[in-house]
C-alpha cells in the first residue's frame, strides 16, 4: 500500500495490523443489541429505556483505539435494510410490530399534537385512535395526512437513534471522527436531521465518478464533507466469472477508470476521501453470497495487476496538486461497461 502511494486503510480492513503498523486507518462498527428489539427491519425500538445500556456496550468497543493516532474515525454502521426502504420507519413499525416502546412514544407524540383520538381522527380523515397507534396489529392503509405526521415521527426515531449512538460513541472516543453510517445515496428530507451528529457523510458510491451534484448537495443540507466508503472497477479481461459493479474491458481500462475517479473526487472541495473496495481480487468460486469479481489491485495469488497499480501512483502523487487546482484531474475515460444495479 505505501509502494502504491495509499494514505488510509479503509472499512472492512484488518485494522489492528494498520494500528501496529501505525498506518492511518478506519474501523466498522455495527449494533447488534442485546437487550432490546428490532421493530422494522433492523431498525431497533430506540425508545426501550434499555436502549442506552445497548448504545453504551456498543460504543465501549472504541475504548482500543481512543489514543491512537494512527486511527482516524469509525463508521457508525453499513447500509442499513430499513435506509434502503421506500417505507418510512414509523409506518413499518406499526405494520410490523404490535408493541413496543417507540408506538408507545409515537401515540404519546399525536396525543400531544391532537389532544385525544376524535381530533386525530378528523386530522388523518380515517378511523383511527391513540390506543390503536400504541399498541395492537394494524392493517388499515394511512392517508396522505396520516403519512405527513408519519414521516415527522420518522425523522424524530433516526434523530433519536443517531442522537444516542453518536454520543455514546464521543464519551468513550472524543478524539476520532464519527464518518458516519455509509448511507448509499442522497438522504431523504426526513433523515437528514439525525445525521447532524455525524462529522461526515459516507456513502457507497459505485459510479463512474463522485457527483459533484450530490456533495455540493450534502454540503448544503449538513454543512459536512462526503466520504466514499466504497467504490471500484473491474475488466473484463481476467478470467473471472465476473467483473465488478463498475466494469471496463480491461485492465488498461481499469486504471484509467480509476484515474478519472480518484483524480475527479480530489478536486471536489467537498469529498475528503474515497475508499476502495478490495486490495485483492475474489475467489472464482466466490465469497459467502457468491461475488467472484475482478476488483484488486492484487489478484488471490498475491499478484499485483500493474496497470492500475501504476494508475493509482499517478493519482496518488498528484493528490495535492488537484486538491488546491493546480492540476487538473485526469480525462482521457475508457469505455464503460453497464452498470450493475445495486
Amino acid at each position: 500500500m505505501k509502494r502504491l502511494r495509499f494514505n488510509t486503510v479503509a472499512n472492512w480492513s484488518e485494522w489492528d495490523i494498520a494500528a501496529r503498523a501505525e498506518f492511518p486507518y478506519v474501523r466498522p462498527m455495527s449494533f447488534n443489541p442485546k437487550r432490546i428489539a428490532s421493530i422494522y427491519r433492523d431498525f431497533p425500538d430506540v425508545y426501550d429505556k434499555r436502549f442506552a445500556d445497548d448504545a453504551a456496550d456498543y460504543a465501549d468497543e472504541l475504548g482500543s483505539t481512543r489514543d491512537d493516532p494512527a486511527f482516524l474515525g469509525y463508521f457508525l454502521m453499513n447500509e442499513p435494510t430499513w435506509a434502503f426502504s421506500s417505507e418510512l420507519p414509523a409506518v413499518g413499525m406499526m405494520y410490523a410490530t404490535p408493541a413496543c416502546a417507540t408506538r408507545q412514544e409515537l401515540a404519546r407524540s399525536l396525543g400531544t399534537k391532537y389532544a385525544d383520538s376524535k381530533s386525530l381522527a378528523a386530522a388523518w380523515k380515517m378511523p383511527v385512535t391513540l390506543e390503536q397507534i400504541a399498541s395492537g396489529a394494524w392493517h388499515e392503509r394511512f392517508t396522505p395526512e396520516a403519512l405527513k405526521d408519519l414521516e415527522a415521527f420518522s425523522s424524530t426515531m433516526v434523530e433519536h437513534y443517531f442522537r444516542e449512538l453518536s454520543a455514546a460513541c464521543k464519551r468513550v472516543d472524543a478524539n476520532h471522527m464519527n464518518l458516519g453510517m455509509r448511507w448509499a445515496g442522497v438522504p431523504p428530507k426526513w433523515a437528514v436531521p439525525g445525521m447532524k451528529y455525524f462529522d461526515v457523510y459516507s456513502i457507497n458510491c459505485y459510479q463512474q465518478r463522485v457527483p459533484a451534484s450530490f456533495t455540493d448537495e450534502i454540503q448544503r443540507m449538513l454543512n459536512m464533507p462526503t466520504m466514499i466508503g466504497e467504490w471500484h472497477f473491474g475488466a473484463l479481461d481476467a478470467g473471472l466469472p465476473a467483473s465488478g459493479l463498475g466494469r471496463v474491458p480491461t485492465q488498461h481500462d481499469r486504471g484509467r477508470a480509476y484515474r478519472i475517479y480518484a483524480e475527479d473526487s480530489m478536486a471536489n472541495a467537498n469529498c475528503v476521501g474515497v475508499h476502495w473496495f478490495t486490495m485483492y481480487d475474489q475467489s472464482a468460486l466466490g465469497r459467502y453470497d457468491g461475488e467472484n469479481y475482478n476488483i484488486g489491485f492484487l489478484d488471490i495469488c498475491n499478484r499485483p495487476y500493474p496497470e492500475i497499480g501504476d494508475a493509482a501512483i499517478a493519482s496518488h502523487e498528484a493528490m495535492y496538486a488537484l486538491a488546491t487546482g493546480a492540476q487538473t484531474p485526469f480525462r482521457d475515460a475508457p469505455v464503460y461497461q453497464r452498470r450493475v444495479s445495486v
